[in-house]
């Protein structure tokens, strides 16, 4: 039996000391959803179930959509009112996960207990009186996974199948008043991957396919993030908001070490491609009464264009050895055949008196992974989120809480598509809680 050992060197690149300082300030280890892409961010935001693309009144919607920051100060264009000319929004949420995995080498494992977290932080400023400028970073999506389990009869012992991915937005917004009644935004920012793969893996493309390797790597890289978005108040209880979210293609730099018996080590340049998915939602926000509101978001994400395949360059090997059997380059294709998701969030929302609010939510996701791909470094099948949250004033902050619970059918594997029978006749079974805290202040 071959067997390659691959293990990431040191990168002390300056975008790598980017990605894991913007990691470690938003707690930016990633919520889990139907795909990857976390269903809130802020409190307020997810004890409504997640709508936000009708809705004035967070400054996730520098993200979400962009249109609506004109919600966040008072209304400039009246002599008596009192308005606001700054605005900042700063939140975080504690993610505990219970994840399983079973198959003819294990029975039911379950996954490390690591509670982890997520972040964001946003402030804005009225330019004057129709346009509103915003500068935010968030975490909006990734996936993350660590087990011990049993390999194949190929790879025989007790290995840890560990995963990591993050995606943090930095993004300047502005949003432009167009009429009483209509806003349009946009936001242009940079997008910072960060990616961890450790554990068994078979090779699946060239002539090496079915080897059986030990991967251990690291990459990370940076990309153009844009978006553009609108809103329009078809009467004074109700608003429409539509916006579009830019796929992220990366092509994201690292280093591998290689080993295979008996021709020892050889060291690799890595480059590692992944797109994170694009999206089009469209949200309303109906105002029942001058205490209830209501809301109800569809979103599209295009995962079966950003994630069909994942893609692994290996060039550079500094063994000649290696160069000459293996050749100057590794072509390696991680085939994934994510499908499309459709994404329904309901919300509604109740002020008890001036100082205190209290939320309701649910949400459907689709679960865009096919049996055939499901694996443990992609376990991120979540469909159905519930949520609660309640929200008060104090000492000129607006501070808001929410808990979620998500959870999915478990997922049944037969025949896996990824060579040494690794992930066949498997079983994952996938379920969250997060608690939300968020503060913001106008002044």
């Amino acid at each position: 039996m071959k067997v390659l050992n691959l293990r990431a060197g040191r990168d002390h690149s300056p975008i790598k000391w980017l990605a894991i300082t913007l990691t470690v300030a938003l707690l930016a280890t990633p919520a889990y959803a139907a795909g990857t892409i976390s269903n809130a961010l802020s409190a307020r935001e997810a004890g409504r179930g997640g709508t936000n693309l009708g809705f004035g009144d967070n400054g996730v919607l520098l993200h979400d959509n962009a249109a609506g920051m004109q919600g966040l100060f008072g209304d400039c264009g009246c002599s008596d009112c009192r308005c606001s000319d700054s605005y900042i929004d700063i939140g975080g949420a504690g993610l505990f996960t219970d994840l399983s995995y079973s198959d003819d080498d294990n029975p039911t494992t379950d996954a490390a207990d690591n509670p982890t977290g997520l972040g964001y932080f946003m402030m804005a400023r009225r330019w004057n009186e129709d346009i509103v400028l915003g500068f935010g970073a968030f975490a909006p999506a990734g996936f993350a996974s660590d087990y011990d389990l049993q390999g194949p009869a190929t790879l025989p012992g007790t290995h840890t199948y560990k995963s990591f991915g993050a995606l943090v937005r930095i993004l300047p917004g502005i949003s432009v008043r167009m009429t009483d009644r209509w806003t349009v935004g946009a936001t242009l920012g940079t997008a910072v991957s960060h990616v961890e793969i450790e554990g068994p893996y078979y090779l699946n493309s060239g002539p090496l396919r079915g080897t059986p390797t030990m991967l251990d790597i690291q990459a990370t890289g940076a990309a153009l993030s844009w978006s553009c978005g609108t809103q329009y108040a078809v009467s004074d209880r109700t608003t429409i908001g539509v916006h579009y979210q830019s796929e992220n293609e990366f092509k994201s730099d690292g280093k591998a070490a290689v080993d295979i018996t008996p021709l020892g080590r050889s060291y690799y340049d890595v480059e590692f491609g992944l797109t994170w998915a694009r999206s089009v939602g469209v949200g309303i926000m109906h105002q029942v009464d001058s205490c209830q509101r209501i809301g109800l978001d569809f979103e599209w994400e295009d995962w079966s264009s950003a994630y069909d395949n994942a893609n692994l360059v290996f060039t550079n090997p500094t063994n000649p050895v290696f160069r000459t059997v293996a050749g100057p380059k590794i072509d390696e294709v991680f085939p994934l055949r994510w499908k499309d998701a459709l994404i329904v969030s309901t919300g509604y929302e109740r002020d008890l008196d001036d100082h205190r609010t209290v939320r309701l939510g649910y949400r459907y996701q689709d679960n865009p992974i096919p049996a055939a791909t499901t694996s443990t470094y992609l376990q991120t099948t979540l469909q159905h989120h519930f949520s609660a949250g309640y929200g008060f004033k104090h000492s000129g902050w607006e501070i808001d809480t929410a808990y979620q619970f998500a959870f999915a059918p478990d997922v049944h594997t037969g025949t896996s598509a990824y060579p040494g029978d690794d992930f066949s006749n498997a079983t994952v079974s996938t379920q969250t809680h997060m608690v939300f805290v968020s503060a913001m202040r106008r002044f």
